[in-house]
Formats: C-alpha cells, structure tokens, sequence
C-alpha cells in the first residue's frame, strides 16, 4: 500500500534536461534584473531628481519601487530554485 505523500526518486537529468533547466534559470534571472531595474531604480531616481514631483507622487514612486524589489526578489528565488534541482 503507498501513500500519496511517498515520493520515487527521480531518474537523473539528461545533459539536455539539464541545459533546459539553466537557460530557464538564466531567463528568470534576467526577468529579474529587469524588473528591478525598471521599476525600482527608474522609480527611485525619478523621486530623488525630478525637482517638481509633489508628495503624492513620491509615495507613488516609493511603492511601485518597493513592490517592484519584491517581485525581482521573488522572480530571482524561482531562478536559484529551478538551479537547485540540478544538485544530486
């Protein structure tokens, strides 16, 4: 009788399963470099230079930065995962 929280160990990875797995990894990676880019750093400098932004707009630019830093922190995590599954 198995149980439905028994798992089988997997059989190894091809080298092209493999290289599957790194160039997804690499992509979420650059997703995630993009994203914060664009929106934090394109958000932050845009609240600390542009001289005539009014409060309102700061905190707006604040929290696009601050959710924008999550989701490039979140994307980057799928990313190290993906790469932690190549690890016997």
């Amino acid at each position: 009788m198995t149980t439905s929280g028994s798992s089988r160990p997997r059989p190894p990875l091809t080298e092209a399963a493999k290289e599957q797995v790194k160039l997804r990894a690499n992509w979420l990676n650059g997703l995630s470099v993009a994203t914060f880019a664009v929106g934090t750093l394109a958000s932050t400098s845009r609240a600390l230079f542009e001289p005539r932004l009014q409060t309102s707009d700061v905190l707006t630019s604040s929290s696009v930065a601050l959710i924008c830093l999550f989701i490039a922190w979140r994307i980057h995590l799928l990313a190290y995962n993906a790469l932690k599954s190549l690890d016997p």
